[in-house]
């Protein structure tokens, strides 16, 4: 049932907050953002270092959540977050701050609540620097693509470097 209450939401945001009509500039880095993230799912799915849990349904599981996460709520967020990003450096600060404020607390509460939980090293103060990188690396990506694939190269290495998914776990 929360999953509905949560698609519901966003899209009364995207009604609210979206331009339609310039929705595909944003399309290549929601694209990135997707690849990124089923890369992350991908690596490490026998390893997680978060995962969603269902609470209202069996069937609702991490798989069935993240792909609502993937490609419907964060492509909306992403879109929102672009579209109204502020020229002046400044409110831009605060904009971003904002953002990564509202996407930790929302972990937090999502954990609180027992349907996002921790493992293997991982814990809700990682969101927030985790959560820097994606909105800072998105903002690149929207601005320049190529700076933010030659940002994210190392940033995955050094994530992959202090959270490493065994061998094992991989096949």
């Amino acid at each position: 049932m929360y999953l509905l209450l949560v698609v519901v939401v966003w899209i009364l945001f995207a009604y609210r907050f979206i331009d339609w009509s310039q929705w595909k500039k944003q399309y290549p880095t929601v694209l990135y953002f997707i690849a990124i993230n089923l890369t992350y799912n991908m690596l490490y799915y026998n390893h997680t270092l978060w995962a969603f849990r269902g609470i209202t349904a069996e069937w609702i599981n991490h798989s069935i959540i993240n792909l609502f996460f993937t490609f419907f709520i964060t492509p909306m967020a992403l879109i929102i977050y672009l579209q109204r990003y502020p020229e002046n450096k400044k409110h831009a600060f605060i904009y971003s701050a904002v953002w990564i404020t509202f996407f930790t607390i929302i972990q937090a509460l999502f954990a609180h609540k027992g349907m996002y939980v921790y493992d293997n090293g991982w814990n809700s103060w990682h969101n927030i620097w985790l959560n820097i990188i994606l909105f800072a690396v998105m903002r690149i990506h929207y601005r320049k693509p190529a700076a933010a694939m030659l940002v994210s190269l190392p940033a995955a290495i050094i994530f992959y470097l202090l959270f490493p998914v065994p061998l094992d776990s991989l096949k």
